[in-house]
């Protein structure tokens, strides 16, 4: 059996569930049977939703040591398998889960754990290969590096829409905008970014149709609505089904750095970056080194500074066709959709007992 522990709520967002979601996707058609471990009943509807069973431990997602002796009665060391996702563990919590399964983690901030295999697939993942170090070392007896590590977008799990080879093209004019925060919006990002693209004066005279992408665990989802409720350049998007649909309709998307910027590049739509915590700021920095694709920086930080330069980088989108036709061929090039399927086959390779490539 496959177990999949990853939690989603309004103060981690949804990342960690959406990129388990696609890897249990393609582990279950390859015929692996599998269930989803959650602390809590915040992202239950949304996994059983995509048909998987789910087992609530009713613990706090913070204090995830914790809930380590329901875990050992749940698993079977002979049989079983646990794929970790979460910024809440610590070295300590997989030495004890080792004791009682074999152990994967999605790991992006370059700590070592040690697990059977670990994975990183951030476009900066193989430049922390050497604190991914997978020969054995000794901390008072005990092993500090993963056995084996699976780094680089190559391993990028997308959802199953962007799977597929994308249509898109780019068009003469730029007149719809996406504007996205991911799962959350701690910040109210959406409306500092909105605000500042209909008050540009360039920008307005385009008549742009700013789109609000507005995630499920957004506390300013009824704040968005009574903001722009009345305007008709500005539509608000909740519980969206057909997002890879969405986003080929869109000329520009203005993307907070998550697993939406490798949706996006999977398509080829023109992007403009932002990030709100320490953990997404690598991503941006490493999509600004590798493409032209402007990193407007950290909204926690200085949010004036970010919506200033999301504008300038929108005027440029507006004003140089080339610029985007430039984006869309180098964002194709950075990720091939079967990052889920490739990660699958190590996790059954390693439920069976056999070593990782």
């Amino acid at each position: 059996m496959l177990y999949i522990r990853a939690d989603g709520n309004a103060n981690i967002g949804m990342g960690h569930v959406m990129r388990c979601l696609s890897v249990a996707e393609a582990a279950s058609e390859k015929g692996q049977e599998l269930i989803f471990l959650t602390a809590d009943e915040g992202c239950r509807d949304m996994i059983e939703e995509r048909g998987f069973c789910v087992a609530v431990l009713g613990t706090d997602y913070k204090d995830m040591m914790s809930e380590l002796p329901l875990l050992e009665n749940q698993l079977n060391k002979a049989k079983d398998i646990l794929l970790v996702d979460s910024y809440q563990v610590s070295v300590e919590y997989y030495r004890a889960l080792r004791n009682l399964v074999r152990v994967a983690c999605f790991e992006d901030m370059g700590t070592a754990y040690p697990v059977n295999l670990l994975i990183n697939y951030n476009l900066y993942g193989p430049q922390l290969a050497g604190c991914y170090q997978a020969q054995k070392q000794e901390d008072k007896g005990i092993d500090r590096y993963p056995d084996n590590v699976l780094l680089g977008v190559e391993y990028m799990p997308l959802r199953k829409a962007f799977q597929v080879p994308s249509p898109y093209q780019v068009k003469d004019k730029v007149t719809d905008v996406i504007i996205t925060t991911g799962g959350s919006d701690p910040y109210f990002a959406a409306a500092a970014l909105t605000d500042a693209f209909l008050e540009d004066d360039f920008l307005a005279e385009q008549k742009l149709q700013c789109h609000l992408i507005s995630g499920p665990f957004n506390s300013f989802a009824d704040a968005l609505k009574s903001k722009y409720g009345t305007y008709e350049n500005v539509t608000i998007h909740e519980n969206v089904k057909d997002m890879r649909g969405l986003l080929l309709r869109s000329d520009v998307v203005v993307s907070a750095t998550g697993s939406t910027i490798y949706e996006v590049s999977s398509l080829g739509v023109p992007m403009i970056a932002f990030y709100f915590a320490e953990n997404q700021r690598q991503g941006a920095e490493a999509l600004e080194q590798l493409t032209d694709i402007v990193n407007a920086g950290c909204f926690a930080e200085n949010a004036d500074a970010v919506t200033g330069r999301a504008v300038k980088a929108l005027q440029k989108c507006i004003r140089q066709k080339a610029y985007r036709e430039l984006l869309h061929e180098q964002e194709k090039r950075l990720v091939d959709g079967k990052g889920a399927l490739r990660i699958a086959e190590q996790l059954i390779r390693l439920a069976g007992g056999n070593r990782c490539l």
